[in-house]
């Protein structure tokens, strides 16, 4: 389960990308008061969280001398689905419902029957992960 220490930018950052927003540096500055968007972004990787990035074009204010617009890239990070790779950021919103979920799996042990059945059978998720065994693949990067 990642955890981070409350009010820090790694905290804050994760609860917004939790939510299944994107965001940018811009929104980033704006709405989370994070000046430093890639060093958070950077953090959050070495913790384990699996981040998308994706380059987005953008109009500018200028104009080229034929009066089309000037376009930019800018870089527009997310935290990657359940088709993606990671299961937690689709499922759980807080750190205190995926405890309660890790809770609860404890409470509520899968039998090893089914375990051994499932691996058996090779059953399979599309991102590499199998939550009932306890096997996650990822994407290897």
């Amino acid at each position: 389960m990642i955890k981070f220490k409350q009010g820090t930018h790694k905290q804050i950052l994760y609860d917004y990308l939790l939510t299944g927003k994107s965001i940018t540096t811009r929104a980033a500055m704006i709405e989370l008061g994070i000046g430093d968007l890639q060093g958070v972004i950077r953090d959050l990787k070495k913790e384990g969280v699996y981040i998308n990035t994706k380059d987005v074009k953008v109009h500018t204010r200028y104009t080229k001398k034929d009066g089309s617009p000037k376009y930019a890239y800018v870089r527009e990070y997310s935290i990657e689905t359940v088709f993606d790779c990671n299961v937690e950021s689709s499922t759980f919103r807080t750190a205190e419902e995926h405890a309660e979920w890790n809770m609860w799996q404890e409470e509520n042990q899968v039998p090893k029957k089914l375990k051994v059945h499932l691996q058996e059978s090779k059953m399979f998720s599309a991102s590499g992960n199998c939550s009932v065994l306890g096997i996650d693949n990822g994407l290897e990067n």
